[in-house]
């Protein structure tokens, strides 16, 4: 409720500062200079815009990759486009869009803000270079190749060329670095009561690890020696471990407010899933392993099971439908969760990146899969304790097996516990080829998808952008 509040008061003040501001142009002599009309935006009122912005796009223009992820599948209308890789000019768009003009744009001019205006402040710098790296992290891994040193300053830079994926990924974890840095400061700066931690400085440290940590894995796979050491410093440091300090916009029932798929199936389907069911891959992973978590995610099908269906496909009478518990008014988007942490730093281990091999590995992993049963506790997905007892009990001990065996059941729970973050599950898939993916009935394609087009906007304005890039090319991270 509060951050439903802080977000009201947010959006009202900026409404007025930007009325203000437009209201205002330079020849106005003195004469008619309002003494008290506001020149300057205060830096902190434009973090929920950003938040918001950056939110509603993961949520909504990129819910077809769940459908990529091969955890949903779409039956119909847009969402079985999405299935067979058919993206939507207007969802790029809008994606490519608002997340660099909007939210990198808005995040640069908080910075600038805090350098001219409010030189003290110095922790709100830190909260931008982290969203900022944020961003930039779901940008790369839905493009691959995208404008990341010469982004954001089109009077020198018109026309920004496209950095490599590893380039974007290094320059994320400098942000990190440098955002940690200002942040284990002890100075008098003021810190935006945002919406995701309300101000909590440790908890921003907490989820700029968390970032840097992932982004180190993905490297990992490409230059394991180079980051090792790395990798070994973030496993060491503050980092989210619980389900409660987990990075996230929680959506509330308040009218506007809510997640935007929530508001999708309510204007379009009356509330309930019509065209959302069960992907195959997942349904068979968790039918194998009699996994607690298949009510929680999905619907049994008339038959009585659980049920998925290869991407693509419309016969889905026998298919089970993604439960709809999952999106409820107050669902959050979850950015950086706490068994993910775990599966990646049991994943690190197992792969000898950092100190404690299959032993620790395997402490990691069990405690990734109790978070992510845990964390439905209270909620209407929850899963009885004996369930997660059972489960636990039967998944192996990691030290016993190979390290390809261990890494197996490391990145199969991995992905199991990414249910509705479709792009973090869909570039885990990329990374570890855990499961065994379809190529969707009727798309045409040869292999998997691995990335979008660019946006047509983009293309018509900037000479740069690469043009012999499909949807199947691998990302510079996969081998």
């Amino acid at each position: 409720m509060k951050n439903t509040i802080i977000k009201a008061k947010y959006l009202f003040l900026l409404s007025i500062i930007t009325f203000s501001l437009n209201g205002c142009t330079d020849d106005i002599t003195d004469i008619n200079e309002d003494p008290l009309a506001v020149t300057s935006v205060p830096p902190y009122l434009l973090f929920p815009e950003v938040i918001v912005n950056m939110s509603s796009q993961r949520v909504i223009e990129f819910a077809g990759s769940n459908m990529h992820a091969q955890q949903w599948a779409g039956s119909g209308g847009t969402w079985l486009s999405r299935s067979r890789y058919t993206l939507g000019v207007p969802s790029v768009n809008n994606a490519w869009t608002n997340w660099y003009t909007t939210c990198l744009k808005n995040l640069s001019l908080v910075e600038l803000l805090v350098e001219t205006d409010y030189p003290d402040d110095v922790y709100i710098t830190a909260q931008a270079k982290i969203l900022e790296g944020f961003i930039y992290s779901n940008i790369t891994q839905v493009w691959g190749e995208v404008p990341f040193t010469q982004a954001g300053n089109p009077a020198e830079y018109p026309y920004p060329e496209f950095d490599s994926q590893e380039t974007v990924m290094e320059g994320i974890v400098t942000l990190m670095d440098e955002a940690i840095a200002i942040l284990e400061q002890d100075v008098d700066s003021d810190i935006v009561d945002d919406l995701i931690f309300e101000g909590d400085k440790e908890a921003w440290i907490r989820w700029a690890n968390s970032i840097k940590l992932k982004m180190l894995m993905f490297m990992a796979n490409i230059k394991p020696t180079e980051v090792s050491d790395r990798l070994q410093e973030v496993a060491n440091s503050a980092l989210i471990l619980t389900n409660e300090q987990e990075a996230k916009l929680q959506y509330s029932s308040e009218i506007g407010n809510e997640n935007p798929k929530y508001t999708f199936i309510n204007n379009y389907w009356g509330g309930n899933i019509n065209l959302w069911y069960a992907g195959k891959p997942l349904v068979d992973l968790m039918n194998d392993l009699d996994d607690p978590r298949r009510a929680t995610y999905f619907d049994l099908n008339i038959n009585g099971v659980y049920a998925g269906i290869i991407q693509g496909y419309t016969g889905v009478a026998y298919i089970s439908k993604i439960n709809v518990d999952n999106v409820q008014a107050d669902t959050p988007d979850r950015y950086s969760t706490a068994s993910e942490t775990y599966f990646l730093l049991a994943d690190a281990a197992a792969n000898g990146y950092i100190s404690g091999g299959l032993a620790q590995a395997n402490t990691w992993f069990i405690e990734g899969v109790t978070l992510s049963l845990d964390y439905y506790d209270g909620s209407l997905g929850e899963i009885a304790q004996t369930d997660k007892d059972t489960y636990i009990a039967s998944l192996p001990d990691l030290s016993t097996l190979t390290t390809d065996e261990a890494l197996d059941y490391i990145n199969d729970q991995h992905y199991i516990s990414l249910f509705g973050n479709g792009i973090e599950a869909w570039n885990l898939w990329k990374r570890t080829k855990s499961v065994d993916f379809d190529i969707p009935n009727l798309s045409g394609a040869t292999d998997v998808i691995r990335r979008y087009t660019y946006s047509s906007n983009e293309a018509a304005a900037n000479i740069n952008i690469p043009t012999e890039v499909t949807i199947e090319d691998p990302m510079w991270f996969e081998k």
